[in-house]
């Protein structure tokens, strides 16, 4: 999930500030070693947590995160096209993103992650509803089909992986998580999702940790 601005209710300003620098940093260092001084359409996708210590980068990746991306491109004020171009002509300097906060829930087949041993029934996925909803919230909710097929008569079914990805945008976190998990429960089928994404209790548990962590931080 994605709040209004650049910081989650658990950050602080300097994290922000220190997770810059190290993504900078990287991005040079893997510029000048691996581009010959240019690296170009490289999404630099780096996971970062926050400890006691500092700011830490658990991973980096040379790919777009899934479901990360996904709070971001609908929230572009920029349009893609001429991002791409900038990027070719070597002069992107910035991207703009609407002042929204997002939230990303993905529906998964039974056996996803263990939540079941085995499932021998229907793989079938009815998404009329969904479709209906989406009506509703033209600018508000974005649907990411996933691992699914179509069927000769038609009919879409989930394979084993993530199956669709419903991304709910509001002014809080809150109404986002409300207008995507409204999204996932539209859908007709065999799957699960985890309710705890954007959870204000959860949240909560995430503000009050970070507390414990650096007593100095007000959040």
């Amino acid at each position: 999930y994605k709040d209004r601005k650049n910081l989650l209710p658990f950050m602080d300003s300097s994290d922000w500030e220190k997770a810059i620098e190290y993504g900078e940093k990287l991005f040079r260092a893997l510029k000048d070693r691996f581009g010959g001084g240019s690296l170009l359409g490289i999404p630099l996708y780096v996971a970062y947590i926050c400890t006691s210590k500092g700011v830490k980068i658990l991973e980096n990746n040379s790919r777009a995160g899934d479901p990360e991306i996904m709070n971001i491109l609908p929230l572009l004020k920029n349009d893609f096209v001429d991002l791409s171009y900038k990027i070719l002509d070597g002069n992107l300097a910035k991207i703009g993103l609407c002042s929204k906060a997002s939230v990303v829930t993905y529906a998964v087949p039974m056996t996803y992650g263990g939540y079941r041993e085995e499932y021998t029934g229907d793989t079938r996925v009815r998404l009329e509803k969904l479709k209906k909803l989406q009506k509703q919230y033209v600018e508000e909710m974005r649907v990411y089909p996933g691992s699914m097929e179509i069927s000769e008569n038609g009919e879409t079914h989930h394979l084993k992986s993530r199956t669709i990805a419903i991304l709910g945008i509001a002014d809080t976190i809150k109404e986002a998580r409300k207008i995507s998990l409204r999204g996932i429960r539209s859908l007709d089928g065999p799957l699960w999702n985890r309710s705890d994404i954007a959870y204000e209790a959860h949240i909560e548990k995430s503000k009050k940790h970070m507390e414990k962590l650096r007593p100095a931080k007000q959040f």
